[in-house]
């Protein structure tokens, strides 16, 4: 059994044989490998999770760890606003504390170009009840006073979340 927090130097082991039969076997112990073969024995599916290094800890483990509605695809953002919901459920039902955090993400706008990105995006988000809002050049001044330089403003989506991927 592996014991978390594991760091670099926390040796890859795995002790037991492996399971003769299996309904399904995934391979890649990443965050869709996991969240999959949990999904499955929920359903009493039989399922074998491989993984050439240590669950959790390649790719998965280096990404930034955002659970992000902002400047999705219209087609996306169902499915985001779906993850955001499960990841909580996944919080609360681990018992321990796996980074989850709703820190909101801003996106800073040069542009008027940019901003009327922003705007067509905004349209989108406020269809899906996602709080999304634009800010103007002093509403960002605002939010970030210690910020050196001059943006036309941004769009904020204070709803979205980021988990510890490590």
């Amino acid at each position: 059994m592996t014991i978390f927090p594991f760091t670099e130097a926390t040796p890859i082991q795995f002790q037991q044989p492996l399971p003769r039969t299996s309904d399904v076997v995934i391979i890649g112990g990443g965050v869709i490998g996991v969240t999959t073969a949990l999904f499955l024995a929920r359903r009493n599916v039989s399922v074998t999770l491989l993984e050439k290094g240590r669950i959790a800890a390649e790719q998965s483990s280096r990404n930034w760890g955002w659970i992000r509605q902002q400047g999705r695809d219209a087609d996306e953002l169902p499915i985001v606003i779906e993850a955001q919901r499960l990841w909580r459920q996944l919080a609360q039902e681990c018992g321990e504390d796996i980074g989850l955090k709703q820190t909101g993400v801003t996106y800073l706008a040069r542009t008027d170009k940019e901003m009327a990105g922003f705007a067509k995006f905004l349209k989108i988000a406020q269809a899906h009840g996602v709080d999304t809002r634009l800010l103007d050049q002093g509403e960002l001044a605002s939010l970030i006073p210690a910020m050196s330089r001059l943006f036309k403003g941004a769009m904020i989506t204070p709803s979205d979340m980021r988990a510890e991927p490590w």
